[in-house]
């Protein structure tokens, strides 16, 4: 039949299965080739990002438009296929080479982080879309990866950052930026179909588009029952549209609309800042570290670039700006020694309270916690975020750069609170590989997959699901590279505060059997510098092992202590390719190139 006929039958059919997706998933698996024939009379009239259904608040439609896209779009392309790709890897990403990365596994890794970003601005988190299998069980279940074939904003928007910090001013990542505004202006520019915003209680929250979660493929808001509102997105976003104003080759309308877009969207951080929000992992509602340090940095820079342009009606910015350096600042607590991720929490039941007793074998909402809590390596990712660095901001320094000694406790302690309790590591351990693993946070219940069918018993549930994540080791390898920027350039100096985390940094880079035979620190700071990157190298080792060959990487390292029997300790689980993932270690890479040429420049 036509386009228009196949398209009106399947958005009719959607409505009469009420998109039960357990048997969509069953009609895709048996009806293989009927699908990929319908994709391809499809094709000549539905590229990415177009809306194939009605976007009036109809979750069939929605979701009928997001199905045809997923069949349609997404492919892991060669590099000739995809000029993002190949722009990547034509080896402008080389002095991003080193430690355990080659110049070719660069271009590899941004290949793979590139296959999910699309021409329109689209980014999605993972091609994962919920029926891809990890491990079959008897009697039919399976544990399949989750569903991430959405665009979140905040996945999103740090992964623009990334391409932006690694490779600005290429042609297609300036392409691509344009886009990535373009369709932010577009998604902005219409109200949210949702009511289901925080605080709860009193009947239906009020929902800004602007702290909306994520968006199907064509550009539609999500519209089904989620954390809400999410208020990092629109403060990561403005970030990235500030790129805009500062590239240079965008046209006076694109100037335009960006700068509006930036104003709307920190009015919006600026009067929601004292509010409570979702946390980055989207199970908790209270004030978070990782969003306020963004929110800070992101406020910083728009009262610069106010400021300087002579924008009007922006007064309250610069007022903004002590105002959330407060709140990032009552984040320490002195008391147990570590920055916490949320503060103004309002329960312990979906998720627990982080403390160095959750990890414990058969700790549930009961356990004593043991002192700290909270901990969260968003608090970690959050301070990476947040740098000021040389352009706009920069007058306004970081509450907590990466370097700071309250951050490096912290960071500390979330290793030692995760990593020993997973027996992935113990495995690597044994094998000789230097580094550590280390997930989100102790007692982390998201084990990153789910069951098929959707009824049956879960195989892993409570405290301690989940397992190592690529980002969170990656990130702890950027924290250690930031760290030997800062010895080198004289910003930082032991103490006894930091001493334990600094040990443990340069431990790192050996096999376990050669740890722990000093308590003493180099004597000079540039043997402190190299030592330090050689202990991110060996964090970025261990991660690289569990990758495949071509340097794919999923969401999760599973941690094995039999928590989903059947999978093997150390094979990667949770969604496939996430774009997450590389973009993390690519702003490591990038953080280790600073740390080569700031030691280098000591030697000179």
């Amino acid at each position: 039949g036509s386009s228009s006929k196949v398209r009106s039958a399947i958005v009719v059919q959607s409505r009469a299965l009420r998109f039960d997706f357990q048997l969509v998933r069953a009609t895709m698996q048996t009806m293989h080739f009927h699908l990929a024939a319908l994709v391809f009379l499809l094709s000549p009239s539905l590229p990415v990002g177009s809306a194939v259904a009605s976007r009036e608040g109809d979750a069939c439609e929605g979701d009928a438009s997001m199905m045809l896209q997923l069949l349609h779009s997404h492919s892991h392309q060669g590099r000739d296929a995809n000029p993002l790709c190949a722009e990547l890897s034509d080896g402008r990403l080389r002095r991003l080479a080193g430690g355990p990365y080659t110049e070719e596994d660069v271009g590899k890794v941004a290949c793979n982080m590139a296959a999910n970003i699309f021409e329109n601005g689209t980014i999605i988190a993972s091609p994962s879309t919920g029926i891809e299998k990890i491990h079959n069980y008897p009697g039919g279940s399976s544990i399949n990866q989750n569903n991430y074939y959405y665009m979140w904003q905040r996945d999103a928007g740090l992964t623009m950052r990334t391409l932006l910090r690694v490779a600005k001013g290429g042609p297609m990542v300036s392409k691509q930026l344009e886009s990535y505004a373009s369709l932010y202006h577009d998604i902005w520019s219409k109200p949210t179909p949702n009511h289901n915003c925080g605080p709860w209680g009193a009947g239906d929250g009020w929902c800004s588009i602007l702290g909306e979660v994520k968006f199907f493929v064509n550009g539609s808001v999500y519209n089904q029952p989620w954390g809400r509102a999410q208020n990092d997105g629109p403060a990561i976003n403005a970030m990235v549209l500030m790129e805009v104003l500062s590239d240079g080759k965008a046209d006076p309308t694109s100037r335009e609309n960006a700068k509006a877009d930036i104003i709307s969207a920190l009015k919006y951080v600026g009067g929601m800042g004292l509010d409570s929000t979702i946390d980055p992992w989207e199970m908790l509602y209270g004030q978070h570290y990782f969003v306020q340090s963004i929110q800070h940095r992101a406020m910083a820079m728009g009262a610069d670039i106010a400021q300087k342009e002579g924008w009007k009606g922006v007064d309250n910015f610069p007022l903004w700006v002590p105002m959330l350096s407060h709140l990032v600042e009552q984040h320490w607590n002195a008391t147990s020694g570590v920055i916490g991720e949320t503060n103004a929490r309002p329960y312990f039941k979906l998720q627990g309270p982080k403390c160095l007793s959750s990890s414990d074998e058969g700790a549930n909402e009961s356990t004593v916690r043991t002192s700290p809590c909270e901990l969260d390596v968003a608090v970690l990712l959050g301070s990476l975020s947040a740098r000021a660095g040389h352009g706009l901001g920069s007058a306004v320094q970081e509450v907590f750069p990466p370097h700071d000694s309250r951050m490096l406790v912290t960071a500390y302690h979330l290793v030692e609170s995760m990593a020993p309790t997973y027996e992935v590591n113990s495995i690597d351990d044994d094998a000789g590989l230097p580094g550590v693993l280390i997930g989100r946070y102790p007692g982390d219940e998201y084990s990153g997959v789910i069951m098929d069918p959707a009824d049956s018993n879960d195989v892993c549930s409570g405290y301690n699901c989940a397992s190592a994540w690529f980002l969170a080791t990656h990130g702890l390898a950027e924290v250690i590279y930031a760290t030997a920027v800062a010895v080198a350039k004289g910003d930082m100096k032991a103490d006894a505060m930091n001493h334990h985390y600094l040990l443990a940094a340069m431990d790192w880079a050996l096999p376990k059997a050669q740890r722990g035979r000093s308590e003493a620190l180099p004597g000079t700071a540039k043997e402190l510098s190299e030592k330090l990157i050689a202990g991110g190298d060996g964090v970025l080792a261990r991660a690289k092992h569990h990758a495949s060959s071509d340097l794919h990487m999923s969401e999760q390292i599973y941690r094995g202590n039999n928590k989903l029997p059947g999978v093997t300790p150390g094979d990667m689980i949770g969604a496939r390719d996430l774009t997450w993932s590389y973009a993390s270690l690519l702003d490591a890479l990038a953080a280790r190139a600073d740390a080569v040429i700031a030691v280098s420049a000591m030697s000179s």
